[in-house]
């Protein structure tokens, strides 16, 4: 049943990275595109590293009180992807909170993110460290 149900879901990483913070900086995000090439529904309900504490699903935000813009983020429980649809991880939007990093991260160095779904799947990718 669970070959059947990856036949049906199936998750893709397209590009990605994870953003470079300064050495005492102890949070970070990461990036990349999540497409669905399969025929059913996908549902992202978590991630983990082995550089982080935990990693958190998010969205930014932006509300007006008061006549002033407030940014933020909200955690979320979980992003869906729709069959052959696709969500974009970027600043400013859906991305991971990669939380009580472990060490340091070095630019250019590759971060292993396992994307954790509903249905079972779990999906490894690599993510280069990058200032931007």
């Amino acid at each position: 049943m669970a070959f059947l149900l990856f036949a049906l879901a199936q998750p893709v990483v397209k590009g990605g990275w994870v953003r470079l913070v300064p050495p005492v900086v102890k949070d970070t995000a990461a990036y990349f595109t999540l497409e669905n090439r399969g025929k059913t529904p996908l549902r992202l309900v978590g991630a983990e590293t082995p550089v982080a504490q935990r990693v958190s699903l998010h969205r930014d935000h932006r509300e007006v009180r008061s006549g002033q813009t407030v940014f933020g983020m909200r955690p979320l429980d979980h992003v869906d992807i729709p069959p052959g649809g696709q969500v974009a991880f970027k600043p400013g939007a859906y991305h991971l909170m990669l939380e009580g990093l472990k060490r340091p991260l070095r630019p250019g160095e590759k971060v292993e993110i396992t994307l954790l779904f509903q249905n079972g799947t779990r999906l490894k990718v690599l993510l280069p460290v990058e200032m931007r």
